[in-house]
């Protein structure tokens, strides 16, 4: 699993900084959450490739996070794209699209299915047989919906050496005792699957809380995750902005990640009025709640390790 930052500035693109958009990787797929304008731009930029886009996931519809959609899905026609595309958000998201395509009379050569999801929706809004994607309110000025991306449990390491020193021979068993189940071999003797198989492994997960204030609800969504992905808008020198425009301070992304559990929390959408020094003065007072901040930066790829620590690439 690999995250991908296209876009770390609120409101008003910088010269170092794009609009909101962030991807997520997972075994080629690409998972994009939120599409300010320019992402096609930074998508160009990066390594991802834009055919790869598997779902689109935007959380509330100011601009900053969505006025870039349009013209990606155009280009993604354009391309000839012929795999469906999945595009999920607040109500209000089909009239945005819907104006846009109209109005360039645009023909779609590939299915897409545009889900709105209602004030106040909670659960899940993608399930397949490796991962699931649920939603839950955030608190911001508007709707807004957090996206949790988890990995389903993996079934546990196969030990080849004690499956040899039992007799077992390779094949159909080792595949039926890989997914739990019990065998019996010719000499009558049971096998069973914890034998030879070690405890199920826990799925990574990725958090995405853009945008909101501190919240209780960002805590549940966030709870225990690999990745925590949080706007970080303000500092404390502007706390009372902060809480009228309902965003958050760097501090308040650390108290979510320090009472969610997380593993790691990567700080993103950052006010134009600080510059890259600030926002790293910002970030080493949050670190006394909570040490592992990753500053984000444009196209900053940070990959998620076999033992859920975290590398930047």
């Amino acid at each position: 699993m690999k995250i991908v930052l296209l876009g770390t500035s609120s409101a008003v693109p910088t010269l170092t900084r794009g609009l909101s958009s962030t991807a997520l990787v997972r075994e080629g797929e690409i998972f994009l959450f939120d599409c300010g304008e320019g992402t096609q731009l930074q998508i160009m930029r990066s390594d991802i490739k834009r055919s790869r886009i598997h779902s689109i996931f935007i959380g509330h519809l100011h601009g900053d996070h969505l006025y870039g959609i349009a013209g990606l899905i155009s280009t993604l026609n354009l391309d000839g794209r012929e795999d469906p595309l999945n595009v999920f958000g607040p109500e209000g998201l089909r009239t945005f699209l819907n104006a846009a395509f109209r109005t360039g009379d645009l023909q779609f050569k590939f299915n897409l299915t545009v889900r709105e999801l209602p004030r106040g929706f909670k659960g899940r809004v993608l399930d397949e047989s490796e991962f699931y994607v649920e939603a839950l309110p955030l608190d911001h000025s508007i709707f807004c919906l957090g996206w949790r991306f988890q990995e389903k449990d993996r079934p546990g390491i196969f030990n080849l050496e004690r499956a040899i020193e039992l007799g077992i021979p390779r094949g159909p068993m080792y595949r039926k005792l890989q997914h739990g189940e019990n065998v019996t071999l010719e000499d009558g003797r049971l096998i069973t699957a914890d034998q030879v198989v070690g405890p199920k492994r826990s799925g990574k997960s990725f958090a995405y809380c853009l945008d909101t204030q501190f919240s209780e609800r960002s805590i549940e969504l966030a709870h225990e995750c690999t990745a925590l992905v949080h706007e970080t808008t303000f500092g404390q020198d502007e706390v009372d902005m902060a809480r009228d425009r309902k965003h958050s301070t760097m501090e308040d992304a650390a108290r979510v990640a320090k009472e969610a559990g997380v593993t790691t929390l990567i700080a993103t959408h950052f006010s134009s009025r600080y510059d890259g020094r600030q926002v790293a003065q910002i970030a080493d007072e949050a670190r006394k709640i909570f040490e592992p901040i990753t500053i984000g930066r444009d196209l900053l790829e940070i990959e998620a390790t076999i033992d859920l620590q975290f590398k930047l690439l």
